[in-house]
């Protein structure tokens, strides 16, 4: 009796201690992702100040001072990218279709240093 009780608490024990040793693994390999994670995101982020402040000096050489600019992203699951950027000038507003897609393609131009990120850029519109 004393040998039935005895090897049931040791395989209770044994199967919590199991049980424990893969809780504390998974936390571990969790708390990398996250690491990972926050590590890519501030990365990105960096790039996108820098992409701004590029686009910015641009438009401002083009006479756009103090141009609004937003970018939003959408990450894909495959991890890609899809940024819109969204520019404001009262200034942008004055002019033709023809001037616009010039301006639009100009802001093309900014080249972004990761592959496989989309960019689409539209001029804000308002009627101020």
């Amino acid at each position: 009796m004393k040998t039935i009780k005895k090897i049931t608490g040791t395989t209770v024990l044994t199967i919590m201690l199991v049980f424990v040793i893969a809780f504390c693994i998974s936390g571990t390999v969790h708390s990398q992702s996250q690491g990972e994670y926050r590590a890519e995101a501030r990365y990105y982020r960096e790039l996108e100040r820098e992409y701004i402040q590029e686009l910015r000096s641009l438009l401002e050489e083009d006479g756009y001072h103090n141009s609004g600019i937003t970018m939003n992203y959408i990450i894909s699951e495959d991890g890609s990218r899809e940024y819109t950027v969204m520019i404001h000038h009262r200034g942008i507003g004055r002019l033709d279709e023809s001037e616009k897609d010039i301006l639009l393609a100009e802001c093309q131009r900014v080249a972004f240093p990761v592959t496989g990120c989309n960019f689409y850029h539209k001029f804000l519109e308002t009627d101020l």
